[in-house]
């Protein structure tokens, strides 16, 4: 029996019902989502089209779709190879195009050159849908959206915690392969259900709607082979409160300039949330301890009491608590899920311990911003891997690692992948800049990093940039981190050194 459905969802499925819909990427997460909902509500008049060739689709699924199990996948790809629906695969992909009523596409379609004809249809008026918009139209219940540049799924994370033990109903989703898409939830989600979003600037391009409540975290210098220019981004970023009305609210940084700017853009109210100081509204740190900005100030917890250090994590906090408390969470529920909160994996957690010297993996750090949070965070002297992969790198791209090392205990740095020259020429030109070793591989970083550090110091992965040139995808990255570490034998049978020295200024090895 099918799941009760709200009208709201009905009425959208009416619309859709005998309309010629072509959907691409079924191999893709956002893909497969989108046929098995339309196919699960009898709808079948599905043309699919996939850049991959029909004897590689198996293989696909398996690694766009890391949320299920081998046979979750499995399953998954029987009952599309099933289907009713027609397939359009490798040579053929596009083929009859322009007879489409409705085009679903995954979020990053506009990156491939090959995806020519669907411009050309949407020039003809061919409406352009996303997994994203589908939300939106079909959520019978209140959306709450969080975007920026960093932090975007740990507050995410944070305010379902913080919901939960308040008793709030809330259904959580992030935005990558690990995460369960929205549409497997509709029949968990009632008028009274809070679905929290993390959503992506490729999720915010052409989208119709904004959320709710509407959560900004920060804004640097990101995906900007995405949209051409830091304007464009921004531009990007902007939707996710464009189309706020009475009633919404947007939730917004007021330590960045860049998100701040946002209030002009909202016709919702505006709550902002700060580590520098009160706002009126919101959520703020003062003193060393986050409160609840309402008709009275509310004390939430110290910020030592957080268990992930560093400034990112202040952020992420009050960020999150601003959400909450709006939504429907306690005081008390907020500083609870706050005491409780880990970290997330690739997102600064505490890979493991050896010999007095702590392991920290910040793989999800893939843009110099993310990294320098991190840099800025650690509790004690440390020694850093970073590099990979940044398209057009330059020693300018890294200043914000560069600013952040200069005001850090940081004892060395260790390079690996195609940027290592670029990011090697920005932190020498700091004055007394950190020793810096070229070490080429992740496996060659971690091993010079433990030879190097001392008890009472810490190994930081935070690389300031993707992973393509040498991994799948960062989750990889850490993961080998993570394995590296727990392979590390103990440096001679005197055990652990005692505390080291500071590495001469300025030298290299």
């Amino acid at each position: 029996m099918r799941p009760f459905l709200s009208p709201r969802v009905e009425v959208v499925l009416a619309g859709l019902r005998g309309r010629r819909i072509h959907v691409l990427g079924p191999s893709g997460t956002e893909g497969s989502a989108v046929v098995e909902f339309l196919l699960s509500h009898g709808i079948a008049t599905i043309t699919v089209h996939d850049l991959e060739p029909a004897d590689r689709f198996a293989g696909t699924v398996e690694r766009t779709h890391r949320w299920l199990d081998a046979r979750g996948r499995a399953g998954l790809v029987a009952r599309m190879l099933a289907a009713p629906i027609a397939w359009r695969q490798g040579d053929r992909y596009l083929e009859g195009i322009e007879d489409a009523d409705l085009i679903f596409v995954p979020q990053s379609w506009f990156r491939h050159q090959g995806n020519a004809p669907v411009r050309e249809a949407t020039s003809r008026g061919i409406p352009l849908w996303s997994m994203t918009r589908l939300f939106f139209e079909i959520c019978p219940g209140p959306i709450l959206g969080v975007t920026g540049t960093n932090g975007k799924f740990t507050v995410v994370t944070l305010i379902g915690a913080m919901l939960e033990a308040a008793g709030v109903r809330a259904v959580v989703s992030g935005n990558d392969r690990t995460h369960v898409p929205a549409l497997y939830h509709i029949d968990r989600l009632t008028p009274q259900t809070w679905l929290v979003l993390e959503i992506s600037n490729r999720q915010l391009l052409g989208l119709p709607y904004s959320p709710h409540l509407a959560v900004v975290t920060n804004i640097s210098p990101h995906h900007l082979d995405d949209h051409g220019s830091m304007e464009a981004y921004v531009d990007a970023k902007r939707t996710i409160v464009r189309h706020q009305g009475e009633g919404d609210i947007a939730v917004i940084n007021a330590d960045d300039p860049i998100v701040s700017g946002f209030a002009a853009d909202t016709r919702g109210e505006i709550h902002r949330f700060s580590a520098l100081g009160p706002t009126e509204r919101g959520a703020f740190v003062e003193d060393g301890r986050i409160y609840l900005a309402r008709a009275e100030r509310q004390s939430i917890i110290e910020v030592a009491e957080l268990a992930v250090p560093g400034a990112h994590m202040i952020e992420n906090a009050i960020a999150a608590a601003a959400a909450a408390a709006v939504a429907g969470a306690s005081p008390r529920a907020i500083a609870a899920a706050l005491r409780a909160f880990r970290g997330l994996p690739y997102r600064f957690r505490l890979a493991g311990e050896h010999g007095g010297v702590a392991f920290y993996e910040d793989s999800l750090a893939t843009n110099p911003a993310a990294a320098a949070a991190a840099i800025a965070g650690m509790p004690r002297p440390f020694h850093l891997i970073a590099g990979g992969f940044r398209k057009g790198a330059t020693s300018e791209a890294f200043l914000p690692m560069v600013r952040a090392l200069s005001a850090s205990s940081v004892r060395s740095v260790y390079l690996i992948g195609s940027s290592s020259e670029a990011l090697g020429s920005a932190i020498r030109g700091m004055p007394n800049p950190p020793t810096v070793v070229v070490s080429g591989t992740l496996e060659a970083a971690v091993h010079a990093a433990w030879e190097a550090a001392r008890a009472g110091e810490a190994v930081l992965l935070s690389p300031g940039c993707e992973s393509f040139d040498q991994f799948a995808d960062y989750r990889e990255r850490g993961d080998r981190f993570c394995d590296l570490v727990a392979s590390l034998s103990p440096r001679g049978a005197g055990g652990p050194r005692g505390p080291a020295p500071s590495p001469a200024p300025g030298s290299d090895r």
